[in-house]
Parts: structure tokens; sequence; C-alpha cells
């Protein structure tokens, strides 16, 4: 972390970042939503871009298991205003990339649904997003404060990855049993 602050600082913008998981992989927890947040934010900068980019890791990090290219391209959705989705199937679709539901959205990783509204809160977004459907159609797109509940602000589209690394890819393995999603 220190020496991507000093290439930030020489650079003048901020390389990559892919921390390791911080815990051990036959531990089972699931790494820190900030851990999570940054090396989903490295992958997804990384299957976006053409160009190539610094990277600041360590071994252990690249020793970790993590997407493909193409399996976190299958895992990420891309939401814009206007288009027709359920919001039963966004949620369903959601669930199975490691998005926990809730009552009310107020950590990375976690969804709610209420009536024709979808909370979510993407691990590489710095506030959840607020998706209002009128029937099957996306009407409307709001970042919000997952404390007040209240909208900062319209957005017209979003890119949702999928929540986490570790839970997926055991479940993938079979370390973690189906019922235990």
């Amino acid at each position: 972390e220190s020496f991507q602050q000093d290439l930030e600082t020489w650079l003048g913008a901020p390389p990559l970042f892919y921390p390791n998981w911080e815990i051990f992989p036959h531990e089972n927890k699931l790494p820190h939503a900030d851990v999570i947040s940054e090396r989903l934010q490295t992958l997804v900068s990384l299957s976006n871009s053409s160009k190539s980019q610094i990277i600041v890791t360590n071994v252990v990090a690249l020793l970790q298991k993590t997407f493909s290219p193409g399996d976190l391209k299958t895992r990420t959705r891309e939401l814009k205003r206007g288009e027709k989705i359920a919001p039963l199937d966004l949620i369903e679709f959601l669930e199975e990339q490691g998005y926990e539901p809730e009552a009310q959205v107020s950590q990375k990783g976690e969804i709610a649904l209420r009536g024709g509204i979808v909370d979510i809160f993407p691990p590489t977004s710095p506030w959840p997003v607020r998706l209002e459907f009128f029937g099957d159609e996306l009407e409307s797109l709001r970042e919000f404060d997952p404390l007040t509940q209240i909208s900062r602000g319209e957005i017209s589209e979003i890119t949702i990855p999928p929540a986490g690394e570790l839970g997926i890819l055991k479940r993938a393995s079979g370390i973690l049993p189906e019922e235990n999603k």
C-alpha cells in the first residue's frame, strides 16, 4: 500500500492495487469488503482496457485463485436506463454472483427488493444504487446514501461485478455445499 502511494505521487495517477485476501483459504470466512472491492476494481479495469496498466500487488495475491477474464465477463452485468429486465430475475442473478439479500442495503455486496425497487451496493462502487422499475423496464438509476437512504443523484448506467471471489470460487470447486450460498 505504501509502494502504491509512492507510485501515485511520482506518476500523478493511482496505479491499480491488487491485494491478497488477508485470510487463509481454509478459513470459512470472507475477506474484508475493502479487499474484495480493490481486487474486483483491478480485475474489471483490466478486463475493460486494452492498454497496459501498472498494478501493485504481492506474490500471495498472485497465487490466490480468481476469476478468468471470460468468467468475470459472464458474471458482470451492465444496466442502463430503459433496459428491460424482470426485477426478480435480476435479484436471482445477483444472488448467484454472491450478493446478500437484506431488508435495507447498508454495506457493499448487499441487495434489497421492495416492490419495483431494487437497491444494490456493488463492491466496486463508492455508493449503493437504487434501481426503479416500471414493470420490467428500468426507469431510473440513482446513487443514494446508505445511512440516510436519501438519493445523491441520477446516473444513466451501472456496471455490476460479482460481489466477491472467494465464496463463488469455493462453491465452484465444491468446497462449500450449495445450501451455504
